[in-house]
């Protein structure tokens, strides 16, 4: 037991005692310190998430696209892959080969979540309605539609439709078959278009410029399939595709 009786009162000019040892300076600022770095560690871990990775096929639609040219339309995370790939593209008189060419490209963007959809879908043919009238054809529909300057050799289309496709129609002389028809001719286009399905944090605009330079890419490869036997000119890069002015006036 403590005597009372001998317990001295503490002198007023007494230092004051010390701070019990958890809140003493030399212990506090490392805590803090931990504590600030866990927090950063732990803020940033769940940002970047690691555990999601963002897997993307190295080449797409006849090996016209690399990985680089689908990554601006992807999610954060998931898979990106061509769901059924073709070698080559399938042309009027080329042989019937379902297994090796193909007149359409469809790139599937796969989250973990499920909720991925179409991320491009292309598709390559000759142009037979032409491209006035594939204009009108939009147009008519309500939506709005501006050209796109690809140069003397080409006609570019960007389209305000929920598939937001760009349309780019090369100037082509080729061949068609004659045999059930032969006052069939060919027309003076192949049209190459492109659209998908934006996934989200992807502005319509953004994905249409994607598109836009997809287009280009895989015209040149439609260009060696189709066997142009006249000069095919093409620019080095897609132009820059404007707003619509349907996106101008909403936004």
């Amino acid at each position: 037991m403590v005597d009372v009786a001998h317990v001295i009162p503490r002198s007023p000019d007494d230092p004051p005692p010390p701070p019990p040892w958890w809140r003493r300076p030399r212990v506090m600022r490392p805590l803090a310190g931990g504590l600030a770095v866990a927090a950063v560690v732990g803020g940033g871990l769940w940002a970047w998430q690691p555990w999601r990775s963002l897997e993307i096929a190295q080449s797409a639609c006849w090996s016209a696209l690399s990985r680089d040219d689908l990554k601006p339309l992807a999610g954060r995370y998931g898979k990106v892959y061509e769901t059924v790939p073709r070698a080559r593209i399938q042309t009027p008189t080329a042989p019937d080969e379902p297994g090796i060419r193909s007149t359409d490209c469809r790139v599937v963007w796969n989250p973990d979540d499920g909720s991925g959809g179409f991320l491009l879908e292309a598709q390559v043919a000759p142009a037979w309605d032409g491209v006035d009238a594939d204009r009108a054809r939009d147009t008519g529909q309500h939506h709005a539609v501006v050209d796109l300057d690809f140069g003397p050799g080409a006609v570019g289309l960007a389209g305000g439709d929920p598939d937001h496709p760009v349309r780019l129609y090369v100037r082509c002389d080729f061949q068609v078959p004659t045999a059930d028809k032969p006052d069939r001719k060919a027309p003076p286009y192949v049209r190459v278009e492109v659209g998908g399905e934006p996934v989200d944090g992807v502005s319509p605009a953004k994905a249409r410029q994607a598109y836009a330079d997809a287009a280009l890419k895989i015209a040149r490869v439609a260009a060696a399939e189709y066997q142009c036997t006249n000069q095919v000119q093409l620019p080095a890069a897609a132009p820059a595709v404007p707003e619509l002015p349907k996106e101008k006036a909403d936004g």
